[in-house]
């Protein structure tokens, strides 16, 4: 009794009603979508799912830097996910719009983990070659291509849209939780003998099987309604023409874009960077990419505890988009192994955080029967990082990696700044914010 009285005075599940403080309703709104229980089983499969990906760049990276000793081959490799990513996410935003999502999700998880066995058995054997490992990104690149859409739509339709914001903030938390585990957990297993680079392919194919698992729990999901009368054409195109007619989408997907294309490749050469520049082996490139994890945890922690206000979402959105430009710029300037790694977790922390307000503006900017759609457009902004990852890597052998990085960073920063506050001077907030967004805070 002692407990149930307790639970309603203070539990904010319980009654929206109870005197609850400022402090304790803020740190609970992190939770808020977890209510609902097939979005928490969605959550939770995507935790092991993410972290062999997350496993997987560090592993890719390593063993094709091992191989060729090159920072373009590394470059090379993230091809294999940015191309498919490009030429194939409007495609997939429509096959997200127009069958089961959950489906969807099955069929692009089982082709991800045969490709993981594939790797792991060409590692484990010897035998395996740089353009082998760019077709194995090839394949994956095309099932997350399909993947990545349709789960983030999937999110929409299991929440309400009251708690649409902290669903997103909460699933980009469970990214970047693997962030910090992932490549913890990769480089650790690579320095071991016994399991290096064929162990963790191993185990990413494991945790792919554990999430199809998981993923046949879900209940059938809603098929959107097809149109009649439309061609295929018309059908496949209906995103970017949606996009492309709605000013806020289009600038929210421009300020998605820049920060991945100028600042985001330095991701795909942290391998290079951390056997270059600061003289470590595949332990310390966990350390380097575990510190930005962690940052980046926090950032979205911080973000699930927003309000809902388009206002604070935008301006949190420019800030921490310039606090990554600026955080990606102090560490292209630190020599010194120690200091850089909390440089790169407040790189990550405003990374995160600036993805997560950017796609929460979008979902909520876009009609249910569109956010497939939208969200492949989106994805295609993910395209940025790994194909722009090549000139980032030419540019590295030509200027050097601190070099490369810093102009990563200045550039980052100064393209948030002029988008936002540049010649479209109703990107300015307050007032005529809500001319972007359509509605007040």
């Amino acid at each position: 009794m002692r407990w149930d009285r307790w639970r309603v005075k203070y539990d904010p599940w319980v009654s929206e009603a109870a005197p609850v403080s400022a402090v304790r309703a803020r740190t609970a709104r992190w939770r808020a979508a977890l209510r609902h229980d097939d979005y928490r089983l969605l959550f939770i499969s995507l935790l092991p799912g993410t972290l062999g990906m997350m496993m997987a760049v560090v592993a890719f990276g390593y063993v094709a830097y091992q191989i060729s000793g090159s920072a373009t081959t590394l470059a090379l490799v993230n091809l294999g996910w940015g191309i498919p990513m490009f030429l194939l996410s409007p495609i997939a935003g429509e096959v997200a719009d127009r069958f089961p999502r959950r489906n969807v999700l099955l069929a692009t998880q089982a082709v991800v983990g045969l490709t993981a066995m594939l790797a792991a058995l060409l590692v484990g054997t010897g035998v395996v070659q740089v353009w082998q490992l760019m077709a194995v990104t090839l394949i994956q690149g095309c099932a997350f291509a399909f993947n990545v859409p349709a789960r983030q739509a999937l999110i929409a339709e299991l929440v309400p849209p009251e708690d649409l914001a902290n669903a997103v903030a909460i699933y980009n938390a469970g990214l970047n939780f693997c962030r910090v585990a992932g490549p913890a957990i990769a480089g650790a297993l690579l320095s071991l003998p016994l399991i290096g680079a064929s162990g963790v392919f191993a185990l990413m194919a494991a945790l792919y099987l554990l999430v199809l698992v998981m993923l046949f729990r879900l209940p059938a999901t809603t098929l959107v309604r097809r149109s009649v009368g439309i061609s295929r054409l018309d059908r496949l195109t209906a995103g970017m023409r949606y996009v492309a007619a709605s000013p806020p989408l289009r600038r929210l997907m421009v300020l998605a874009f820049l920060p991945l294309l100028f600042g985001m490749p330095y991701q795909a050469l942290m391998p290079a960077v951390a056997a270059e520049v600061y003289g470590v082996d595949a332990a310390g490139l966990g350390l380097l990419l575990t510190a930005g994890g962690l940052g980046a945890l926090g950032g979205s922690l911080f973000v699930a505890t927003m309000g809902s206000g388009t206002t604070s979402l935008a301006r949190g959105q420019l800030v921490s988009g310039m606090f990554f430009g600026l955080g990606l710029t102090a560490f292209a300037l630190c020599p010194y192994f120690l200091p850089a790694l909390p440089l790169l977790a407040i790189t990550g922390a405003a990374s995160a955080a600036y993805t997560s307000l950017n796609n929460t503006l979008l979902m909520s900017s876009a009609p249910p029967e569109y956010h497939g759609r939208v969200m492949g457009v989106y994805m295609m902004t993910f395209a940025a990082m790994p194909l722009s990852s090549l000139p980032a890597s030419r540019l590295a052998e030509g200027i050097g990696l601190p070099g490369t990085l810093l102009l990563c960073g200045v550039l980052s920063t100064a393209s948030v700044i002029l988008v936002t506050w540049g010649s479209w001077s109703e990107f300015s907030f307050g007032v005529r914010n809500r001319a972007i967004f359509g509605r007040r805070s």
